[in-house]
């Protein structure tokens, strides 16, 4: 099975005579999906903890939406059908683009300044665009 030669050798011995795929899927979701609340802690504060520093804008974006998308992964997915979930992933966007600004260094301060005052606010990607081509 492809899925026993993508594992460590370890993992894939421990699965070699179950009988099928979706067994040994079944079994590594099983191992693996539960969110442990200390790697959701750690990856909270190592998200409040990042700044800039003397990284590029965008080598800090990055690592910056590295945590973002480890956090999504963490987080149990929202099901709804109410169309609420458009005004939460607003509020989203909007803690993104305060956490980007929040770390940036110094010298952008004017620059984060002028997107603050824009109506609407900028998505987190478009602020990280104008903030590379002021960087160059």
């Amino acid at each position: 099975m492809w899925i026993l030669n993508t594992a460590s050798d370890e993992l894939g011995n421990s699965m070699n005579y179950m009988g099928s795929a979706l067994t040994v899927w079944n079994e590594l979701s099983e191992r693996f999906s539960a969110v442990s609340g200390h790697k959701y802690y750690e990856t909270q504060c190592d998200l409040f903890k990042l700044e800039q520093g003397n990284d590029s804008v965008e080598f800090y974006f990055h690592k910056l939406k590295g945590y973002w998308d480890e956090i999504r992964a963490l987080e149990p997915t929202v099901k709804c059908t109410c169309g609420a979930i458009k005004y939460w992933e607003l509020q989203l966007e909007k803690t993104k683009l305060i956490q980007f600004l929040m770390g940036l260094h110094s010298s952008y301060t004017a620059a984060r300044g002028q997107l603050l005052m824009m109506s609407p606010w900028p998505t987190v990607n478009q602020a990280f665009m104008l903030l590379k081509q002021e960087e160059k």
